[in-house]
């Protein structure tokens, strides 16, 4: 007979507000430093007897067909979130690792590796923030650092609004 899963530990409840399906407005600053404001789509579901948490990610991104994967997990061992995407890009994969901010209700990842689009890693610092946490919407920014985190800079937000009712 089958032994069932052990339980997920208690802090994969922190993302919950993350599970579901929802509508992206992404706007990307261009090489040009233009913004570009495109739509997209994203689902997050439990996996492994909710032990992590896998999202497929997609629309266009800069004019151009994308579409990533990611799987996230709570790592009690190191006390932090984890996170493995990948995309269509032609640098498309990422190592993340991240903090729940209960108090301000607030998710921030830093990666481990990051690979830039020409496929060179990336000496920026970067970090992503979901922030404005409410249950039918949330909102995320992607920034960079060229001083090692004293200033920060806006290349990418995501709005997200529930699209599963």
């Amino acid at each position: 007979m089958e032994q069932p899963l052990p339980e997920p530990p208690p802090e994969m409840a922190q993302l919950d507000w993350f599970l579901g399906r929802w509508d992206v407005l992404s706007k990307s600053k261009g090489q040009d430093g233009d913004w570009l404001e495109e739509s997209m789509a994203t689902e997050h579901s439990l996996i492994l007897g909710g032990h992590a948490i896998l999202e497929h990610f997609g629309g266009p991104m800069m004019g151009q067909p994308f579409e990533a994967w990611s799987l996230r997990k709570y790592n009690p061992a190191e006390v932090r979130w984890e996170q493995r995407w990948v995309d269509t890009t032609p640098g498309g994969f990422a190592d993340w690792t991240g903090h729940w901010d209960d108090a301000a209700r607030q998710f921030v990842g830093n990666p481990n590796r990051v690979l830039a689009t020409d496929g060179t890693l990336t000496t920026d610092a970067i970090r992503e923030v979901f922030f404005d946490i409410e249950d039918d919407r949330f909102s995320w920014k992607y920034e960079t650092s060229a001083n090692g985190g004293d200033n920060w800079s806006l290349s990418w937000s995501l709005e997200y609004q529930r699209s599963d009712g």
